[in-house]
């Protein structure tokens, strides 16, 4: 064994810092070798201070796991046997959840003197009904699995109650969107040739085109007031998607006062965006906030807005 110059703690020959005062035994340490007793020889005097031993070993439960190299320690040591760090904020290693639902194996046994004087009813009659529910529960557990892995019809039963009840907890969490038409769509601006309603027509191969995108805006109108939750746009001239701007930032203005912002990318495909503030409205002006420009057209094209609202069930 190890025994430290500066505390006297015995450590294990493999242990690299003292247990008890966290010193690095290649400086501190003075190896000890045991040697036999003589039957004639008078008794030693007994130190002390006899700690127990350093052992390096795997954590168990009840343990002080290091935090600096995740070493195991008994209960005992203020500094880990391995590296020599602090225990002081070390975790206890806890034992696994399935073993604590297993009942105890033989009797209980106390440390001697603190059994207390006298065990009291209410303390055995809660024990039974603890050791009695897990037994319960496993018999269930094992009944439950065998009748589901033998017994097609009851299989069927579960599998269909579970896709019910994962069916209505994905609802309140997600919602069924369906489209939302317009009755009136206008703008303040547009090409005799490209109006605003193609905008909303379900046409992509047509757009709406505005000479001015600084003051460009399309008015849209429901015939009832709804929740609007989603926008795809297709950007730009379906056919000839660099010869006119496209916007690249578009602003909602709702009739409630609420708006909301929507980044576009320069892309003529389909682009999806979730609306937020959308709540009750019957109008929303469609704000053209930013464009991409073109080198051929200083017009600003929208080929399709669609518009989709929660659905009313």
């Amino acid at each position: 064994m190890i025994v430290c110059q500066t505390c006297g703690e015995h450590n294990a020959p493999n242990a690299e810092f003292c247990g008890n005062c966290g010193d690095f035994l290649k400086w501190t340490g003075a190896q000890v070798q045991a040697s036999p007793v003589r039957p004639d020889a008078a008794p030693q005097p007994q130190p002390h201070h006899r700690p127990q031993q350093t052992m390096r070993r795997q954590a168990q439960p009840g343990d002080l796991i290091c935090g600096q190299c995740g070493s195991g320690n008994v209960p005992t040591r203020k500094f880990c046997g391995v590296c020599g760090h602090s225990l002081h904020d070390a975790v206890t290693q806890k034992q696994p959840w399935w073993k604590r639902w297993l009942p105890a194996k033989g009797p209980k046994v106390r440390e001697r003197g603190s059994r207390p004087p006298q065990t009291r009813r209410a303390t055995k009659v809660r024990q039974g009904i603890g050791t009695a529910f897990r037994w319960l529960l496993a018999l269930a557990v094992l009944l439950f699995g065998g009748l589901y892995a033998f017994s097609q019809p009851f299989r069927g039963t579960v599998n269909t109650q579970v896709v019910t009840a994962k069916d209505a907890v994905a609802g309140i969490f997600t919602e069924d969107l369906v489209p939302v038409r317009q009755s009136v769509v206008s703008a303040a601006q547009e090409r005799p040739d490209h109006p605003a309603k193609l905008a909303m027509d379900n046409n992509k191969a047509t757009f709406w085109a505005a000479p001015d995108p600084k003051t460009a805006a399309l008015t849209i109108q429901f015939d009832h007031v709804t929740d609007l939750r989603r926008m795809i746009v297709h950007n730009g001239d379906g056919k000839k998607y660099l010869g006119t701007a496209r916007p690249q930032r578009l602003t909602l203005v709702f009739d409630t006062g609420k708006t909301h912002d929507i980044k576009l990318t320069d892309k003529p495909d389909e682009q999806q965006h979730d609306i937020k503030n959308g709540d009750g409205v019957k109008q929303v002006q469609v704000l053209i906030a930013g464009v991409y420009p073109s080198s051929e057209s200083t017009d600003t094209a929208i080929s399709e807005i669609e518009l989709f609202e929660k659905q009313v069930k």
